[in-house]
């Protein structure tokens, strides 16, 4: 029987092909074990690890990045530690980056049905006098509460710790008064108790500012992993989406005018931090919920637009989250100067989307 020349001629070349290194080299990859990408996970009494190489392009751009920062942090990539520098188990306050914290605290109140978002605080501090009578608790997470200022809530912008200290003494003293300790509080199954803090309790008291957040960065990285997610861990939906959806962005309007009238604590109930009512000119536009937020990438124009931050002592304690490239950042160091826009801090948190992401 012929054989068909046709048929000879496509054994040959599969021989070749099956035969050839290049044809081994892809057999070869094909059964390499290869590290999850996209698949996001959810860390239990300790961060699961990949090195960085195993999801990001350019992993030498993070060693410049820790090296430039100095001090102690995390990198967490699509629920995995992939970077640490310093010390990422040590302790130490937290400062303004606080201010989120209380704000999540916040949002469970409303959904345990304690308060409305939108309610007034008045009910649960009566010596409120006129028009503070009409501030609401999202004033207060927004710094717009006018608060011992001239202006009524609502009308100005003012990065202003009396109000915070308000904010701080109205949710911990007064919506939550089953114990005077809030990591009490927080560290409920139903609220934060599931993130499994590694190393001990969330909150420390200071004396002349009241309870402030005083943890590890790779802990405070769990809270930033929990707002990545919307409130949601693992398999539970801790947070209402819907709360996520509506205040997770900018909620000053970027035309609110900057109070121009200085703070009277009528009170007395003292500062969070700084003896200042009114630090930064630049929340209107970029602030909500006490976070930072990169609308129309105003903050840092090298990462996207959906990145928002817990900032300490003006870029000293920080904790970036950046939901498109499933990363969060927790670490205190150097960060260079807030200033938004390009600059030095800008070109710092570049080196992120050099190691890990495209540009948004």
């Amino acid at each position: 029987m012929r054989r068909s020349p046709l048929l000879f001629l496509l054994g040959c070349l599969f021989l070749i092909s099956f035969c050839s290194p290049h044809s081994k080299e892809r057999e070869k990859r094909r059964f390499l074990k290869k590290p999850p990408t996209k698949h996001l996970v959810f860390p239990g009494k300790n961060w699961r690890q990949l090195p960085a190489e195993a999801l990001c392009k350019n992993p030498q751009a993070l060693s410049q990045f820790t090296k430039a920062i100095d001090g102690s942090g995390v990198i967490i990539k699509n629920g995995y530690l992939i970077k640490t520098w310093g010390h990422p188990a040590g302790r130490r306050h937290w400062a303004s980056a606080t201010k989120p914290v209380l704000s999540t605290l916040m949002l469970f109140a409303a959904q345990e049905g304690k308060i409305e978002v939108h309610g007034k605080i008045d009910p649960f501090m009566p010596g409120l006098l006129g028009k503070d009578k009409k501030i609401t608790f999202y004033h207060l997470a927004n710094m717009t509460s006018g608060y011992a200022r001239h202006e009524w809530p609502g009308e100005a912008f003012a990065y202003n710790d009396y109000a915070i200290k308000l904010y701080h003494d109205t949710l911990l003293d007064k919506v939550f008064t089953t114990t005077d300790d809030p990591n009490q509080i927080i560290l409920k199954e139903n609220r934060l108790g599931l993130l499994q803090f590694q190393d001990g309790d969330v909150f420390e008291q200071i004396e002349e500012h009241g309870w402030s957040v005083h943890t590890s960065p790779r802990d405070f990285a769990r809270i930033g992993w929990l707002w990545l997610n919307k409130g949601r861990w693992k398999d539970k939906q801790l947070l209402d989406r819907k709360l996520f959806d509506r205040y997770l962005k900018n909620q000053v309007p970027k035309s609110l005018p900057r109070s121009r009238y200085p703070a009277r604590d009528y009170l007395a109930i003292g500062s969070y931090g700084a003896q200042s009512g009114n630090q930064t000119p630049y929340g209107p536009g970029n602030y909500g919920m006490n976070w930072w937020f990169n609308t129309g990438k105003r903050i840092w124009p090298s990462l996207p637009e959906d990145t928002f931050q817990a900032n300490g002592h003006w870029n000293k304690e920080t904790v970036t989250v950046i939901p498109s490239m499933n990363m969060v950042v927790a670490g205190f160091g150097d960060f260079g100067p807030f200033e938004p826009g390009p600059g030095p801090a800008d070109d710092l948190m570049g080196l992120l989307v050099d190691a890990c992401g495209q540009h948004h």
